[in-house]
């Protein structure tokens, strides 16, 4: 009992004394298992692709057209036994086609539901994405390839694919919907007319990516957009 009785008596002495300390330890120790889970937990891609228009995926849309991506991957980029492509999207429409997509129709609820994909709402997102987030592969609107252009974000797309592609509206980007790749995979071919397909430069690594892996990212996006462009009909 006198042991018990001097254990007790050193536990309040400590805690009376260092009882922050460990508060703030064990709150801070708390926050590094909850992210080593959270990573352990979170869904790993081979690649991140952009795409930024006029189009708003219905359910199970943007589903199918990553898994078209990662069936025609030749390999299984990052070695962990799946291929996974994920999309990231972000519907956004110009003034024009705010007003194409109206039509004659002075229906206010109509007009309120194209408010947050507006090029004001949109373009802070697409930005922080197209020059620093993970995808490197770009399937977008001309408006928004003509920011990525004019701000020297690109690759010519024939130093990625050794050859100039047919497809070719200029040095770096090509109409996506006459891609055979689009025009088997129905996914893709619902994309809007005025669609390209790009590819940014190397983004500066963060400090949470690393250089070491925002290059491999780099170099298995250069893979697949190969095999999006080699892709061939089936005979």
């Amino acid at each position: 009992m006198k042991a018990i009785s001097r254990i007790r008596d050193w536990f309040r002495n400590y805690w009376y004394y260092y009882k922050w300390p460990v508060i703030i330890a064990a709150f801070f120790l708390g926050v590094v298992i909850f992210c080593i889970v959270q990573t352990g937990d979170r869904e790993k891609y081979d690649v991140c692709i952009l795409y930024t228009g006029p189009h708003r995926f219905e359910v199970g849309e943007k589903e199918s057209l990553a898994s078209s991506f990662a069936q025609i991957m030749a390999e299984d980029y990052d070695g962990n036994g799946k291929k996974n492509v994920q999309i990231v999207d972000m519907t956004a429409y110009t003034d024009d086609q705010i007003r194409e997509a109206l039509g004659t129709s002075d229906d206010p609820t109509l007009a309120i539901q194209y408010a947050p994909y507006t090029v004001d709402n949109v373009r802070k997102s697409f930005s922080q994405q197209a020059f620093s987030g993970d995808t490197v592969i770009c399937i977008v609107d001309v408006y928004w390839y003509e920011l990525l252009r004019e701000a020297d974000g690109l690759v010519r797309l024939e130093e990625i694919l050794g050859y100039r592609p047919e497809e070719l509206v200029d040095d770096y980007a090509a109409d996506f919907g006459s891609l055979p790749f689009s025009s088997f995979f129905e996914s893709a071919g619902k994309l809007p007319e005025g669609t390209v397909i790009c590819f940014r430069r190397l983004p500066t690594a963060s400090a949470f990516t690393g250089r070491k892996a925002a290059e491999r990212n780099y170099e298995n996006s250069k893979k697949l957009l190969r095999e999006i462009f080699s892709f061939e009909l089936p005979s």
